[in-house]
């Protein structure tokens, strides 16, 4: 059995107001029903359960740390005599085995052994999803089994897995929350055999109707909200546009479920659910849950929030709390609130989990006394909810927001550039004639201006659907459209911005055809028109911590130093880059003139340069330019070698990519990942045959 991170402890808390109404003393009082939680916080997913059958909680850990496709899954256990807890291996699988993105995951005893077990809905395909049963023995977790599979049933739209005993006989089913079209939600029931599930049917055990609900806007938890025995119900908290938050109880009867009249509604911005982690347990002891919520500030820290049934769900203590988890334990967006009886004492505890730097996560356990909550957290720095593509804090903005990916001009006639200091990404590309071209990648700044926009290429189709993006171009070959369009290996797995949306505009000071720009006014309103403002997964690059200071991290231990870079591309258009020690960021100069944004008069100032190294070849399958060139094409799945150059040195790397919806995965000489700093990254894609100087 292995330590897991020290602790560090803070007074117990008393909170009066339940303590009035506790119940019975310690020695008399009942044990708690079993307590079931899920969550994901960043890349990890939280699992709370009895998955030992020995009436206590126990979290299990579940994650990827090497990104290679494998399943790691850790329990945790408090220690019984002291702060902190204690971590053992359940289930560590080979590489290529389970994707932890494609599931969602609930926990219940699926064959009445009385050990729980975890259940997965897992998306093979768009349409194809199956249901996958990890069974305790009490020691480890058997590798996964399939218990059921459709291929007509939508992963995306199944945003919510639950387990919930809805017939009051002791024996739980799986539901899960589908959203179809038009803000129409179903609840859809799947029963367990012992073996196997049996699907209850599309209709579900409720239906929302037409216009009624948007699951993104919702968070559903299971418990005995009004009644204490019998049939679970489910308690639904919804954020509506005028900041306003409901509280519902949907209640089973018949075998369906009903909106039960009579609701708690908050004050227009009191609450806002994104800051909230939810469980549902009986901390009152008035023998009915409570929903109860850890409210997350800026600082880490968090209110633990009682949501009172028995006095219409109206906050105890107000928004005051009952509880204060302390600051750095917990992150915006991103913290697992879990209810069980960690201690076997028969009152329920508390346990919020935050991520850290993978494979550590942030636990504080919020210890029931019986009127007060004793809380003790481990040390591990909480690593929060970042942008995607920059490794920088997401805060409260929303990281499935499009990116929008526009074509930028090279040619010396088009630069100064606009905009691009606010990019996330930027690449570079060789283009007919050997000239190059740039693509900027906007997601988490949103510029004023941005120019010159020009045509695409057949090199652009490989890299948009791994963005999810918004393609921004001007114009293009018949040969490169029709594939855009057309090609079913990229069609529908992006959206295609063209000119007709009206988003661009000639400038005066420039001469055509380096003079058609657009702004993000523009940009947003063609978004609309093209109905691309769903929410989207953008795969994440891997960076390291903010905090983080040693420049060997990440991989980069066998690295050289090298704080001058040297891309060559032909005259007009050789790059180089130049490290500043103090800011950490590479100056980039082109033909050797610095880099500055026309928009805001910035100096280019990224934090990584990843040159990925891959065949690039002339083709004539897509068409000449007017000059009469060939065009090029280039390799960018499978794996290649590649250099990245971060905090004024150089890692050689072998790049892995699958599909054209993956990122790249960048591994150095002994398998290690090799991680970016937060902040703009500048992809080279260059042959492969090229040798990049530095020093």
């Amino acid at each position: 059995m292995l330590a897991a991170s020290c602790s560090t402890s803070t007074p117990a808390i008393p909170f009066p107001s339940i303590a009035e109404h506790a119940g019975p003393s310690p020695t008399q009082a009942p044990k708690p029903e079993r307590l079931h939680g899920v969550a994901v916080i960043g890349n990890v997913v939280v699992a709370n359960g009895d998955f030992r059958g020995n009436g206590r909680s126990q979290i299990a850990v579940l994650q990827d740390p090497l990104k290679n496709f494998a399943l790691q899954i850790t329990l945790r256990e408090p220690k019984p005599d002291a702060d902190g807890w204690n971590e053992t291996t359940w289930l560590k699988s080979d590489p290529d085995y389970f994707a932890l993105p494609r599931a969602r995951f609930t926990v219940m005893d699926v064959d009445g052994d009385g050990k729980d077990d975890l259940v997965a809905l897992y998306a093979d395909s768009e349409s194809r999803s199956r249901l996958m049963v990890f069974r305790s023995t009490g020691q480890s977790f058997a590798p996964a089994a399939t218990w059921w599979s459709s291929d007509e049933y939508s992963w995306k739209r199944a945003p919510n897995v639950l387990s919930a005993d809805l017939t009051g006989d002791g024996h739980e089913s799986v539901l899960v929350t589908y959203q179809y079209d038009d803000a129409q939600m179903r609840i859809q029931s799947f029963t367990s055999t012992g073996s196997a599930f049996t699907f209850g049917g599309p209709q579900g055990i409720y239906d929302s109707g037409k216009g009624q609900f948007d699951l993104s806007r919702a968070k559903l938890i299971v418990g005995r909200f009004t009644r204490s025995g019998g049939a679970q119900q489910i308690a639904v908290l919804y954020q509506y546009p005028n900041a306003k938050m409901r509280l519902s109880v949907l209640d089973p009867s018949g075998g369906a479920l009903s909106l039960q009249p009579g609701v708690f509604e908050t004050n227009e911005g009191e609450y806002d659910l994104r800051q909230a982690a939810l469980a549902a347990v009986d901390l009152s002891g008035r023998g009915r849950d409570d929903v109860v919520s850890a409210y997350t500030a800026a600082d880490g820290s968090a209110k633990v929030h009682v949501f009172d049934a028995s006095s219409g769900f109206r906050p105890t203590n107000g928004y005051a709390g009952v509880a204060t988890i302390p600051p750095g334990s917990s992150c915006v967006g991103a913290t697992a609130l879990l209810a069980g009886d960690y201690d076997g004492d028969g009152k329920p505890d508390l346990a919020a989990v935050a991520p850290g730097d993978v494979p550590q996560v942030r636990t504080t356990l919020l210890r029931n006394g019986g009127g007060a909550l004793k809380v003790t957290t481990t040390s591990e720095d909480a690593l929060c909810l970042r942008w995607p593509l920059t490794g920088q804090p997401l805060g409260l903005a929303s990281a499935t927001r499009r990116p929008l990916y526009v074509k930028i001009d090279n040619n010396p006639s088009a630069r100064p550039h606009y905009g691009i200091a606010k990019a996330d990404q930027m690449y570079e590309w060789l283009v007919e004639g050997l000239t190059t071209r740039l693509a900027a990648v906007f997601q988490s700044q949103q510029p004023g201006v941005i120019g010159s926009v020009r045509s695409v290429r057949m090199t652009d189709l490989p890299i948009v659907p791994s963005l999810r993006g918004a393609l921004v171009y001007s114009g293009g070959g018949p040969e490169e459209l029709m594939a855009l369009h057309y090609d079913d290996a990229v069609a529908h797995r992006y959206v295609d911005l063209a000119p007709g949306y009206g988003w661009g505009y000639r400038v005066e000071f420039r001469h055509a055809p380096y003079n058609y720009f657009t702004n993000i006014d523009l940009l947003r309103s063609a978004m609309a028109a093209a109905e691309a403002n769903d929410p989207v997964t953008v795969p994440e690059w891997d960076f390291l911590p903010l905090t983080y200071k040693d420049p060997l991290a990440g991989g980069f231990a066998d690295s050289t130093a090298a704080t001058t870079i040297t891309i060559p591309y032909r005259a007009l258009f050789g790059v180089r880059y130049d490290y500043d020690a103090n800011a950490r960021t590479y100056t980039r100069f082109n033909d050797g003139v610095k880099e500055i944004d026309g928009a805001t008069n910035e100096a280019i100032a990224a934090r990584n340069i990843v040159v990925i190294q891959t065949e690039v070849h002339f083709t004539d399958a897509f068409g000449f330019d007017p000059a009469g060139n060939p065009k090029l094409d280039m390799v960018l799945t499978g794996t290649g070698k590649g250099i990245v150059f971060r905090d004024g040195r150089r890692e050689e790397v072998t790049w892995t990519r699958p599909d054209i919806f993956d990122v790249f995965l960048l591994r150095n000489d002994k398998g290690d990942i090799v991680r970016l700093a937060p902040g703009q990254t500048w992809i080279q894609i260059v042959p492969k045959d090229w040798i990049i100087p530095s020093q």
